[in-house]
């Protein structure tokens, strides 16, 4: 059983367990500004502050009406500033913001003003979805690195989302679901929010008086306006780094946080009808299953979790897919367990930690010996154990592990007997990653290390690895006020097993180790071991007008992630350059606009080319809120290793031209419509192939960092 992550989580907690020196008196911002942060960011700013006031009168009731006592004692927030459309200019209507706190929670109540209050756009959705709303948004850097937020927003309806945003915007993780209340008003000045945070949903340092970082952003969906208390513009490259700074928050508690979520289902398939002698399938199949999962606050920045026999019927099911590829889908993790701090495990380079391996559907298959097999849905997971969270030294730490039963398929013989055949084994799966920031979050080295261990006793399963071992390091550094990014990682993998499970990994899609052209590997039907390496680095302008990056990456052919992490490809060589240029300011015409160019080559380790692209886009959005675009993409003829599954590599994928326009209307509501065309020889006939499509439907805002870009969704095809 998971027996590491605990002894490890004790020692956390003895250590977390040291009495915090006393507050005293309530210190000047700088003062604790020099403990925590210092108050000028590094990308050269000086943030905002504002004051948080403990509620000691008591708390305020959640109802959105902002008449509570406390609320008359805090001093507002009122400086916003827009990012779109008017950029740099004060927020078309008044905004104030508020906070204050307790020993269990965090209170913040915004007072929206609006000149036209019956313009309000406020539509009812579901959790997490993007609507064509007005918003509100708060963030908080509890930890204050400069990097992570934990995010939380509503509409005038109350619809909530929430995420953690990581690596200082650099990925948003929206399946993180919080327990928090919301609450609105609407009335003849506009609308009003209320929200309470309780401490055990966030994760901060043990000190007696903190800083953390703060932001809130509103959108006016009619005036797609959007406005910050911490402004930067849409030409600045960051997230957390610019937030401001919130200064009062003494004396807090270490929450107790201890969360139980037991689980029971009962299910009921109605299946289709087969053999009237099929003793597994009499028309239903009924299932029940329980399980736990447990979180346990070891401090207020590091979190045990534990769960007994989760399921996946627990969560939403995967959508169904039709996979005509060589490649295995990938599906979204759901699983509480799991989603919990999931955003310290990711690295840099290849996805080394991929959780849907853990609890998989059986690998094996069972002999029906001339009858009927009953197989399980997935493998059960045993235990397993998490520890995550970010330690005083300015750790952000995680480490996993887990163990799955052994599962069998039972079968009923044409005699009428009945066994059991084995079609997973006992396995181990551990995982470590810790990363470390520098400078304020500026820079970042991290270390990842995954474990994969198989007790295959049935000589029918030889084809699964006993072991896999990979581990990596990765790192990132930003200059000149954060203007400039240097990133680049390392890793490298090691399988085991019988040359069955070895023979296997070197046919697998990923590599292809038989086709005939490639003299650099070759296949070894005797090998037990394969070995391999990948490395990556690549460097940035991302602020500015003028943005450019170069960046390249190799894959060996012999690098393999699979038992718990997710690899596609193999064998890869890859180069790409990219530049652009953005205009934010209002123009005669244009409100905005942005031209990009783009290329990138990819070769395998023989050599041989096998993709070049080259990218042209061109958009704009006029004055009146309409957005136009112009794609072009031209791929010329190269080589593909893949196309045969096996084959020679030299197969030609002929040169393709393809082009993109579309002119929507209002980026705030209404239809859009967009033509698509291709060009390309057809390599059977030596003919012009063409292919054409156009897209007329409604639009959805994107789920980007400066909203009032817009998509189209639902298309529909036309011929050529």
């Amino acid at each position: 059983m998971p027996s590491l992550v605990l002894i490890a989580a004790l020692l956390f907690q003895q250590q977390s367990q040291q009495p915090l020196p006393a507050a005293g008196p309530t210190p000047t911002p700088e003062a604790v500004a020099s403990d925590t942060g210092a108050l000028r960011h590094a990308n050269g700013r000086t943030p905002p502050i504002a004051f948080a006031v403990r509620a000691t009168a008591g708390r305020p009731r959640i109802d959105g009406r902002l008449d509570d006592a406390v609320w008359a004692l805090t001093e507002p927030i009122t400086q916003f500033t827009q990012t779109q459309p008017a950029e740099g200019q004060p927020g078309s209507e008044r905004t104030e913001a508020r906070l204050a706190y307790d020993d269990d929670a965090l209170y913040v109540a915004v007072r929206m003003y609006d000149t036209h209050p019956q313009l309000i756009a406020a539509r009812l959705g579901r959790r997490d979805n993007e609507q064509n709303s007005d918003q509100l948004t708060l963030s908080f850097d509890s930890y204050h690195d400069h990097r992570t937020a934990f995010t939380f927003g509503v509409n005038p309806r109350g619809v909530k989302s929430d995420a953690i945003v990581s690596g200082d915007g650099g990925s948003s993780d929206t399946s993180w679901d919080p327990v928090w209340d919301a609450a609105t008003q609407r009335d003849s000045l506009g609308w009003s929010a209320e929200v309470r945070i309780p401490l055990s949903q966030l994760r901060f340092p043990n000190a007696a008086a903190q800083v953390w970082g703060f932001q809130v952003v509103r959108y006016i969906h009619r005036k797609v306006e959007t406005q910050r208390w911490a402004w930067s513009s849409q030409t600045d490259q960051g997230h957390a780094s610019f937030f401001g700074h919130v200064f009062g928050l003494a004396n807090l508690p270490r929450p107790s946080r201890l969360e139980l979520l037991p689980y029971a289902t009962a299910r009921e398939e109605r299946l289709a009808s087969g053999s009237p002698a099929n003793p597994f399938n009499d028309g239903s199949r009924e299932r029940g299953v329980a399980g736990l999962d447990l979180q346990y606050g070891l401090a207020s920045n590091l979190t045990l979790n534990a769960t007994f026999n989760p399921d996946f019927g627990q969560v939403e099911a995967d959508p169904a897919v039709v996979n005509l590829t060589a490649f295995e889908n990938y599906f979204e993790e759901r699983r509480p367990f799991f989603v919990e701090g999931a955003d310290i495990f990711g690295f840099g380079g290849s996805q080394f930690f991929y959780s849907r391996r853990i609890g998989r559907a059986p690998q094996g298959g069972a002999d029906d010996r001339g009858g009927f097999v009953d197989t399980p849905d997935n493998s059960a997971i045993l235990g397993a154990t998490k520890l995550s969270g970010r330690t005083a030294g300015g750790w952000s730490l995680g480490l996993l592990e887990a163990v799955t039963a052994r599962e069998y398929a039972t079968v009923r013989d044409a005699g009428g007997f009945r066994f059991r055949d084995q079609v997973e084994p006992l396995t181990n799966y551990g995982v470590f990653r810790a990363k470390r920031d520098f400078r304020g979050g500026g820079s970042t080295v991290g270390f990842i290390g995954t474990a994969v261990n198989r007790g295959i006793g049935d000589s029918r399963l030889d084809f699964l690895r006993s072991a896999a071992y990979a581990g990596g390091a990765d790192f990132t550094h930003r200059f000149s006020q954060n203007r400039y990014r240097l990133s680049g990682s390392m890793g490298y993998s090691l399988i085991r097993g019988d040359t069955l499970a070895i023979q296997r990994a070197q046919l697998s899609s990923a590599r292809y180790y038989e086709r005939p052209d490639a003299d650099y590997v070759s296949f070894d039907p005797s090998r037990t071991s394969l070995a391999g390496w990948s490395g990556s680095l690549a460097f940035a302008k991302e602020a500015g007008s003028w943005t450019y990056g170069l960046s390249g990456r190799a894959v060996s052919p012999g690098f393999e992630l699979n038992d718990v992490g997710y690899l596609t490809s193999a064998d890869d060589i890859g180069l790409s350059v990219e530049a652009s240029r953005r205009w934010t300011r209002p123009g005669r015409v244009f409100r905005r606009a942005n031209v990009s160019l783009q290329t990138e080559n990819l070769w395998i380790f023989g050599g041989v080319r096998t993709g070049t692209f080259l990218g042209v886009s061109v958009g704009g959005q006029f004055l009146n809120y309409w957005n136009a675009n112009l794609n072009l993409a031209l791929q010329p003829r190269s080589a593909d290793d893949g196309l045969t599954r096996g084959g020679p590599s030299e197969s030609v994928q002929p040169p393709s031209l393809s082009r993109r326009a579309s002119v929507p209307t209002r980026a705030s509501r209404g239809p859009s419509c967009s033509t698509a065309a291709s060009v390309a020889p057809s390599p059977a006939a030596g003919l012009a192939a063409c292919s054409q499509r156009s897209n007329c439907s409604s639009l959805r805002a994107c789920p980007s960092r400066h909203r009032g870009t817009t998509t189209p969704n639902g298309p529909r095809d036309s011929g050529c």
